[in-house]
C-alpha cells in the first residue's frame, strides 16, 4: 500500500516545485530609473514649482509615476554621479519651510545633494532640513534647488558653476488685494475724468476751428482719446466687478487680515497650508481651514498662549487659545477677516471655564463662529459648550496674553 502512494506523492511534489519556479519566473523585476529620465523630470518639477508655488503631488519619470520624495531622492543620486537609479518608495517629512534667497557655490549645492542622498538612503525618509557649510535648507527648498540644478544639467549638459535660489512661495495666500483694487479704481476714475476733459476741449476747438488741417489733426487726437476712454472704462468695469467678489474685503474689515501677535500670516508653512486648502469661495475655504485645524490639531490643556499659530502648526497640539491663533492666521493669510472671541462658557461636562475661539467673516453671512477645539463642532455651530447660557466677554483683533 505504501509503495503505491510514494510515486503519487513524489509526482505531486515535483508539480509543486514546477509551479513555484513558474511563479518566480513570471514575477517581474522593476527596471531601474534612467538618469536622463530623472533629469527630464527635473525640468518639469522646477517649472511647476515656479508657476504654482507648491510641490507636485506626483512626478512623471519616463513611463513611471513617482511621488515627490521618491523623485527627489532619485534626483539627488543622479546629481551626485549615479547613472542608473533604483526606483524606491521614499517617505517625505513634515514640511518646515523657510524663506531663503541665496546663491550657492557648486561645492555647497553638491554638499546638499550628497547629504540629502545619504540621509534618505539611511532612513528611507527625506530630511526635513539639511545643515551645510552655508547654513540650513529645508525639504521644500531642497526639492526646488535640486530640480533647478537638474534642469540646468539637462538643458546645458553640465552642472552650473553656482545656483541662485529664492523660495517659490508668495508672502500670503490672498486671492485678491482689496486695497490695491480700491487704489486702481481711484486712479482709473481720475484718468477717465482727465480724458473726458481733454475730449471736451478738443471737441470745442474742432467746432471753432476753420482750418481743415488743424481739424484733421484734432480729430486724430480725439480718436486716440476715445480709444483710451473705452479702455479705461473697460478696466473700471473689471475692477468694479472684483469689488463684488466674495474675496473682496471692505476697508472697515482690513485690519482683520493683518498679522498680529502670535498670528504671523506670512509664515511660509501657514501660507503653504492655506493655499493647499483654498476653495473656490470664501465659505468653502473657511470650511476647509476649520476642518483641517479641528481634525489635525490635538487638544491639550494649559493656560494662555504657548505656541502661537506657527508653533501650533509645527507641534500639532494646542489649547483653545493657540488653536484660535492658527485658525485666525490661516483665515487671514487667505484674505478672510478673522478675530478672537473670549468668553466664559458652560461645557457639556457641566463645568464653567474661560474659553477663546475664532470667528471668520463671510460676505453675506457676517461673523461666523469657528471653534476647532472639539470634533463635534462645525463651522458656525458649537456643540461642546452651551451657547445659550455662556457669556461673551470680549471680541478682539488680537489675543496677546502670555
Amino acid at each position: 500500500m505504501f509503495k503505491s502512494v510514494a510515486p503519487v506523492c513524489l509526482l505531486a511534489f515535483m508539480i509543486l516545485i514546477l509551479l513555484t519556479e513558474g511563479s518566480y519566473a513570471i514575477e517581474e523585476v522593476e527596471d531601474p530609473l534612467n538618469s536622463s529620465d530623472v533629469l527630464a523630470a527635473s525640468v518639469m518639477v522646477s517649472s511647476f514649482m515656479e508657476k504654482n508655488k507648491k510641490l507636485p503631488e506626483n512626478v512623471s519619470v519616463g513611463n513611471r509615476t513617482l511621488d515627490t520624495p521618491s523623485y527627489a531622492y532619485a534626483l539627488s543620486k543622479v546629481l551626485t554621479g549615479s547613472k542608473v537609479v533604483e526606483n524606491q518608495t521614499i517617505n517625505g517629512p513634515q514640511l518646515d519651510i523657510r524663506r531663503i534667497s541665496v546663491k550657492l557655490t557648486k561645492n555647497q549645492y553638491l554638499e546638499i545633494a550628497s547629504k540629502f542622498r545619504n540621509f534618505t538612503s539611511r532612513t528611507q525618509c527625506c530630511p526635513a532640513t539639511i545643515s551645510f557649510s552655508g547654513g540650513k535648507i529645508d525639504f521644500y527648498n531642497a526639492v526646488y534647488l535640486l530640480s533647478k540644478i537638474g534642469r540646468y544639467r539637462q538643458l546645458h549638459g553640465k552642472l552650473p558653476v553656482a545656483m541662485q535660489i529664492s523660495t517659490p512661495l508668495p508672502l500670503n495666500a490672498y486671492h485678491i488685494n482689496s486695497k490695491a483694487i480700491d487704489t486702481r479704481i481711484k486712479n482709473l476714475k481720475s484718468q477717465i475724468r482727465k480724458t473726458i476733459n481733454l475730449m471736451n476741449i478738443i471737441n470745442k476747438r474742432i467746432r471753432y476751428s476753420g482750418n481743415k488741417k488743424t481739424i484733421m489733426r484734432l480729430q486724430g487726437k480725439l480718436r486716440s482719446l476715445e480709444k483710451k476712454y473705452s479702455y479705461l472704462n473697460g478696466q473700471l468695469r473689471y475692477y468694479d466687478g472684483l469689488r463684488s467678489s466674495p474675496w473682496y474685503v471692505p476697508a472697515s474689515l482690513r485690519r482683520y487680515i493683518r498679522s498680529t501677535a502670535h498670528c504671523n500670516i506670512n509664515d511660509p508653512n501657514i501660507v503653504y497650508l492655506a493655499r493647499e486648502l483654498s476653495g473656490n469661495t470664501t465659505h468653502s475655504t473657511a470650511l476647509n481651514l476649520f476642518s483641517w485645524v479641528r481634525d489635525n490639531i490635538d487638544y491639550s490643556f494649559y493656560y494662555r498662549t504657548r505656541y502661537g499659530a506657527s508653533g501650533t502648526l509645527r507641534y500639532r497640539t494646542a489649547n483653545c487659545v493657540d488653536q484660535a491663533h492658527l485658525m485666525v492666521a490661516l483665515a487671514r493669510t487667505s484674505g478672510i477677516p478673522a478675530r478672537y472671541v473670549r468668553g466664559y462658557c458652560r461645557f457639556i461636562s457641566g463645568n464653567w471655564y474661560s474659553h477663546v475661539w475664532a470667528q471668520v467673516w463671510i460676505r453675506g453671512r457676517g461673523w461666523v463662529t469657528a471653534d476647532t477645539t472639539h470634533t463635534m463642532n462645525n463651522l458656525g455651530h458649537v456643540y461642546n459648550w452651551n451657547t445659550s447660557v455662556s457669556e461673551v466677554r470680549e471680541v478682539l483683533l488680537e489675543y496677546d496674553l502670555h
